[in-house]
């Protein structure tokens, strides 16, 4: 019976110093997860569904445990989505810093071309239909209500499936030029209508320059509707 328990504390004291010795590194599950809540808190809004995925870490890594709160921090010129990382430090009792690669991503529901469209086609009703597209990977912009793209026309050719963005579409020309206008202007709270020529195409909400066939003078308007020009009095 000696003989046996003299073996059993030969085998406590021959694994308690790895042991003792794991518990002073550093959880890698803790560093992936301060990576994590630091990306969570630079996006409070991120106007869809946030998706964070922490990379592996080398299990051979053997960083001390942190004295304090470990600190998360970007790399100078690390993007803010896709694939990026996170720096995670600890500055006592040893100093370290290691950075843990993530994929960010943030899915909403998006327009989408329906079919393939060519230059100059008008939007339709038939040409889009909503899916669920990553909009971290569309820094241009994207749609999601088709108020915002009904009647607008493609300035390039679009690929079925596509996510609509603002730098694929652009407003109908209510005015072009050449075109004779309706000159509308305001004096003294009454409003003055004329007739003028376009200088140059225009959607609505645009400046454009007009030529007053009354005067012959070249005046600065905003195109309020098709083939009306509000000048600037």
């Amino acid at each position: 019976m000696k003989y046996r328990m003299t073996i059993c504390l030969a085998c406590m004291a021959f694994l308690a110093p790895p042991l003792a010795r794991a518990q002073d590194y550093q959880p890698l599950d803790t560093i992936r997860e301060t990576a994590k809540n630091f990306i969570h808190n630079q996006f409070p809004n991120p106007g869809g569904r946030l998706e964070i995925d922490t990379g592996a870490l080398d299990t051979r890594l053997r960083l001390p445990v942190c004295a304090e709160a470990l600190e998360a921090f970007p790399p100078p010129g690390s993007r803010r989505t896709g694939n990026t990382s996170i720096g995670v430090r600890c500055h006592q009792p040893k100093p370290w810093a290691i950075y843990v690669p993530v994929k960010v991503g943030i899915h909403a529901t998006v327009l989408t071309a329906s079919r393939a469209l060519r230059r100059g086609d008008v939007i339709s009703a038939e040409d889009f239909h909503s899916a669920e597209v990553d909009i971290a990977a569309l820094p241009e912009g994207h749609f999601s209500t088709p108020e915002q793209i009904v009647g607008r026309i493609a300035k390039r050719p679009v690929t079925a499936g596509s996510p609509y963005t603002p730098a694929m579409l652009e407003a109908p020309r209510l005015v072009r030029k050449g075109d004779l206008v309706t000159l509308l202007a305001e004096v003294a709270g009454v409003a003055v209508r004329m007739t003028g020529k376009a200088l140059a195409d225009g959607a609505a909400g645009a400046s454009i320059q007009v030529s007053n066939l009354s005067s012959q003078r070249v005046i600065e308007g905003t195109v309020i509707a098709e083939g009306v020009v509000k000048l600037r009095m």
